[in-house]
C-alpha cells in the first residue's frame, strides 16, 4: 500500500464494480469531497453523493460511490474520523450494538412492549378487524371450515328429523327480528370430542348429538342464546385474528386467504375463548332472555348440568375448558335479572 500522503488519510480497498479483486488506496477529505488515487488516476466524490449501508459487529464499513464502485474501511482504526468528517452518522442501532447495558435495556423495553401489544394491542386491532369485515367476506373466508372439520373430527349426526326442526324452530325463534343474526344456521353432527357446541366464523353453529343427548331440552335455547352471542360479538373469528395477526391482515387485504383457510379448521378446535369472551356471551344470553321474556331458571339449569359435565370426570368434553364455572356464570345470571 502506498504511504499516505496526507496526515489525514485512511486505508481503504476499493472495488470498482467491474472486478472483484479490490485496489488498496489511501483516502482523505479535501474541503467536503473524498478524494483518493488508483494508478495515478484521481477520484473525488462529493460526502454528500455516498452512501452508506448499515453494517453490524466488526463488519468493516462500506460507502458505495457514486460511480457504482465501493470503499471498504477497518471499523476499528477508521470509525471515528469517518464520523468527523460527517460520511458516517451510526444508527441507534450500531450505537448500541457494542454496549451491554442499552441492550439489556432494549431487551426488557420490547418484552415490555411485546406483552402490552399482545395484551392490549392485538385485541384491539383485532376487534377492529373483525367488525371492519363485511359479512359477505367473513362466509366467504370461513365458507369451508365445515367441510374441513368433518374430515377430523366430525361423523353425520344420529339425530332424527323432527329432532333436528325442533332445534331450528328454537334457533328462528331467538333470532325473530334480529337482522344482523338472520345468516346464522344451525349444523348436526356426532363428535370425537364429546359434547360441544360452538360457534363458526361464518355464522353456522355446530351442536353435537353427545350435548343434546345430555342436557334437557328446556336449556338447548341457552346453548344457542350464548353461541349467538359469540356470532354477534365476532369471537371466534377475533381470536383467529389475535393469534395471527398480521398474516391474517395480510391475507384479508390482499384477497390471499390460502394460508389462512390451509389449516383453519385445526386451529378452530385448537382455540379456546378467553374468559371475557365467554362473559361477554354468557351476558348476550342472559339479555336475550330478558327482552324475550323468556325463563331464566333455564339458563341456570344449563350452567349446572354443564358444571357437573365438568365435575364428571369425562377427558372427551372440551366444552367448559375456558368458561368462567358454573357459580359464577348463575351469579351473572343474577346480578343482571
Amino acid at each position: 500500500m502506498r504511504s499516505n500522503p496526507h496526515p489525514t488519510a485512511l486505508p481503504a480497498i476499493y472495488f470498482n464494480g467491474e472486478v472483484l479483486k479490490g485496489t488498496p488506496v489511501n483516502v482523505y477529505n479535501d474541503a467536503g469531497q473524498l478524494v483518493f488515487l488508483v494508478n495515478d488516476t484521481k477520484h473525488a466524490f462529493a460526502l454528500r453523493n455516498i452512501k452508506r449501508p448499515e453494517s453490524f459487529g466488526n463488519a468493516p464499513i462500506v460507502l458505495d460511490l457514486p460511480n457504482g464502485g465501493t470503499l471498504e474501511f477497518d471499523r476499528e482504526s477508521c470509525s471515528s474520523t469517518l464520523q468527523s468528517w460527517k460520511v458516517l452518522s451510526l444508527s441507534w442501532f450500531e450505537k448500541v450494538q457494542y454496549h451491554p447495558t442499552q441492550w439489556l435495556l432494549i431487551g426488557i423495553a420490547s418484552i415490555a412492549f411485546a406483552i402490552g401489544l399482545y395484551g392490549q394491542g392485538l385485541p384491539l386491532i383485532s376487534k377492529w378487524i373483525a367488525f371492519a369485515t363485511p359479512p359477505a367476506k367473513l362466509s366467504e373466508l370461513m365458507g369451508n371450515v365445515l367441510i374441513e372439520l368433518d374430515d377430523v373430527i366430525f361423523q353425520p349426526s344420529n339425530l332424527d328429523d323432527q329432532a333436528k326442526s325442533t332445534y331450528k324452530q328454537q334457533l328462528n325463534s331467538l333470532i325473530a327480528g334480529r337482522a344482523e343474526l338472520s345468516h346464522v344456521r344451525l349444523a348436526f353432527r356426532s363428535s370425537k370430542i364429546g359434547p360441544n357446541a360452538f360457534a363458526l366464523p361464518d355464522g353456522t353453529i355446530v351442536l353435537t348429538d353427545e350435548l343434546l343427548n345430555f342436557l334437557p331440552a328446556k336449556t338447548i335455547p341457552g346453548v344457542l342464546a350464548h353461541e349467538l352471542g359469540h356470532i354477534q360479538l365476532r369471537h371466534m373469528f377475533r381470536r383467529l385474528l389475535q393469534n395471527a395477526l398480521a398474516g391474517t391482515a395480510i391475507a384479508i387485504f390482499s384477497g390471499d386467504v390460502s394460508v389462512l383457510i390451509s389449516t383453519l379448521g385445526t386451529q378452530l378446535i385448537a382455540q379456546h375463548y378467553s374468559r371475557e369472551f365467554e362473559r361477554e356471551a354468557d351476558l348476550f344470553a342472559i339479555e336475550l332472555f330478558v327482552k324475550q321474556g323468556r325463563d331464566l331458571a333455564a339458563l341456570e339449569l344449563l350452567h349446572e348440568k354443564l358444571g357437573s359435565l365438568d365435575g364428571s370426570g369425562s377427558t372427551d368434553s372440551s366444552y367448559l375448558d375456558s368458561h368462567p364455572g358454573a357459580e359464577e356464570r348463575i351469579q351473572l345470571i343474577r346480578e343482571n335479572q
